[in-house]
């Protein structure tokens, strides 16, 4: 099969120690080298206060925890595909419990192509949430610059009594005069009243 272009990080929580065993062994032979394993629901939550993960995948039933809940919680709070592995008879309820909420469900026995297949689906899915929260990112940056030279142009139009577009030319003539971005400039400028 062929290897995983960058390393996702893939954490696995299952309270049977072989199944946690064999989807590790799964995971590394599509290439999936970070893959951590935890057995309780408890452990995963600490796990995750101190880690990001791409992927989780988790193997119900847990001890401690329903796999279904966790599941939820876990896609709604991170931004890693989530998966949930349950038994073939309690594969069509568990999907209208966690679907709405972004979360795969995977019916066992599970066939390693199969499985194969789902896990590409949690990396494609991962790698479109960090796309989004890149971009999401910049919009915010972009949206705060935007706020920054607004103040900055409503005090030099109240202070200095210039228009809405000689503010603005003042604001970008010395950013570019100055090799400082206009955010900066209006920083100043704010400072300074």
């Amino acid at each position: 099969m062929p290897q995983v272009k960058r390393d996702y990080s893939v954490l696995v929580v299952s309270g049977k120690e072989q199944s946690a065993k064999l989807l590790s062994a799964m995971l590394l032979s599509f290439g999936y080298r970070q893959t951590e394993t935890v057995s309780s629901v408890g452990e995963a939550k600490r796990r995750l206060l101190r880690c990001r993960y791409d992927i989780i995948i988790i193997d119900s039933p847990l001890p401690d925890e329903s796999g279904s809940d966790f599941a939820v919680d876990t896609a709604y709070s991170t931004r890693a595909g989530v998966m949930l592995t349950v038994k073939s008879e309690y594969y069509e309820r568990a999907c209208r419990k966690v679907e709405d909420f972004g979360v795969m469900a995977v019916p066992k026995p599970i066939e390693k192509r199969d499985f194969y297949t789902a896990v590409k689906l949690m990396t494609s899915t991962a790698a479109r949430l960090l796309n989004d929260e890149k971009r999401i990112l910049k919009l915010q940056e972009k949206l705060e610059e935007i706020k920054l030279v607004n103040r900055a142009k409503f005090i030099l139009i109240e202070k200095h009594k210039m228009t809405e577009s000689e503010a603005h030319r003042f604001i970008e003539k010395d950013a570019m005069d100055s090799r400082r971005s206009k955010a900066q400039v209006a920083k100043e400028i704010i400072d300074k009243e």
